[in-house]
C-alpha cells in the first residue's frame, strides 16, 4: 500500500532542492555579471580591415552570455591611487593572473617584478577580479596581501578566463585616472619570462624622445575568430560578426605607450566588447585609426624555450615560465647575466 504521506514530503523536498537549485543557479548569475544590459546608443561597429564598411549590421536587444557587460559601472574594491602621486613612471608592469594564484604574484615580486633591480623607474601592478570559491576567505586574503606589498588593483567582477578583456580595461582605467603620467605599459601574463632590462634599453629606449600611439609586441594578422563551441576561444557572431580580426598583439605580453590607455580606455565605451582580449586591443587600435608597431623580429617569443642565458638576455618575453620554473632559472639569468654573453 502506498504511503501518500511519504510520497507528499518527499515531492515536496524535491521541490525545496529545486528551489535552492534556482537560488544559486540565480547568484552565480549575479555574481558574473551576466546580466541583461541594453547595449549603448551610438554602438560602434568593428569592420574588417581593408575593407567597405558594412552599414546595415544589426545587433540583438539582449546582450550574448559570451560578450562581457560593458560599458559598466565596475568599482574598484582595491585600488592604488597614490602609487604615481609623486613619481613618474618610465614602465608600469601590468600583470594579469588568476585572485588566488598568490605563488606566481610573489614569485614575480622576486624575480623581473622587483622594481629595485632596474635603473629607472619601474612600477609593478596586479589585476585580478572577484571569486565565488572560498569567496569570503578569498578577498580577505587578497586584501591583506595588497596592504603588505600595495600592488593589487581589483574591480567587482568574475575573475574568469572569459573577463580577460574586463581585466585588461581595468589596467587601461587605472592608467588613465591615476598614473597618466608614465611613459610605456607593459601588459603581461603571469605565466611569462620577462626580460625588463632589455625590453627599456634595447626597444624603449629612455635616451629616445617618448613615443606616442605606440604598440607592439608578437604582431598576428589575417586571422579570424574560432566558430566552433569546441575551441577555448569561441567568439559567435552574435559576439563578433566579421570573419577577420584587424591586426593585433599576441596576449601574453605586448607593450604600449601610456596615452594609448586613455584613448583605449575611452572607445571601449562606445565599442562592443568580445571576450578574447588581444584580439579586442587591436579592434580598438583599429577604431582609432593608429596602426600596430612592427619590433624587432623575435623580441617576443610567444612559445616556450628552453632556457639559455645568452639567447634570454636577447629575448624580451618567453612563454610558460612560472613559478618554480621561473625561480629556477632567475640566479643564473641574473647575477651572471653579463657572463660570458656577446
Amino acid at each position: 500500500m502506498v504511503d501518500y504521506r511519504f510520497v507528499v514530503r518527499f515531492c515536496n523536498f524535491l521541490a525545496l532542492i529545486l528551489m535552492i537549485v534556482i537560488a544559486y543557479l540565480f547568484h552565480i548569475e549575479k555574481q558574473t555579471l551576466f546580466v541583461s544590459i541594453s547595449l549603448p546608443k551610438g554602438l560602434s561597429r568593428s569592420q574588417k580591415p581593408q575593407e567597405e564598411p558594412v552599414n546595415n549590421l544589426t545587433y540583438p536587444a539582449f546582450r550574448h552570455p559570451l560578450a562581457p557587460p560593458y560599458p559598466y559601472p565596475y568599482k574598484f574594491l582595491i585600488n592604488q591611487p597614490d602609487k604615481c602621486k609623486h613619481r613618474r613612471p618610465f614602465l608600469i608592469l601590468l600583470v594579469i593572473g588568476k585572485i588566488h594564484d598568490w605563488e606566481a604574484r610573489q614569485t614575480i615580486r622576486e624575480t623581473w617584478g622587483n622594481e629595485s633591480n632596474y635603473d629607472v623607474d619601474v612600477l609593478r601592478i596586479f589585476l585580478v577580479g572577484i571569486t565565488n570559491f572560498i569567496q569570503d576567505r578569498t578577498q580577505w586574503m587578497i586584501e591583506e596581501e595588497s596592504v603588505a606589498f600595495g600592488d593589487i588593483i581589483q574591480q567587482d567582477f568574475m575573475d574568469t578566463y572569459y573577463n580577460l578583456t574586463l581585466k585588461t580595461l581595468m589596467g587601461m582605467e587605472w592608467v588613465t585616472k591615476f598614473c597618466n603620467n608614465a611613459s610605456y605599459v607593459v601588459k603581461i601574463d603571469n605565466d611569462m619570462f620577462l626580460n625588463v632590462e632589455c625590453l627599456i634599453y634595447k626597444l624603449l629606449r629612455p635616451d629616445l624622445p617618448l613615443r606616442v600611439n605606440y604598440f607592439t609586441g608578437h604582431i598576428v594578422s589575417s586571422t579570424g575568430p574560432f566558430r566552433s563551441q569546441a575551441y577555448k576561444w569561441y567568439v559567435p557572431r552574435e559576439v563578433y560578426p566579421n570573419d577577420t580580426y584587424p591586426p593585433y598583439c599576441s596576449g601574453p605580453g605586448y607593450v604600449f605607450s601610456a596615452d594609448l590607455a586613455k584613448k583605449i580606455y575611452n572607445v571601449s565605451q562606445r565599442i562592443r566588447v568580445i571576450p578574447m582580449e588581444d584580439c579586442f586591443m587591436g579592434i580598438c587600435l583599429y577604431e582609432l585609426h593608429i596602426p600596430l608597431t612592427p619590433s624587432p623580429w623575435g623580441l617576443f617569443f610567444g612559445r616556450y624555450l628552453k632556457y639559455d642565458r645568452c639567447k634570454f638576455h636577447k629575448l624580451i618575453t618567453v612563454h610558460h615560465y612560472k613559478n618554480y620554473r621561473l625561480r629556477s632559472i632567475w640566479p643564473d639569468f641574473w647575477n651572471l647575466k653579463s657572463t660570458g654573453c656577446n
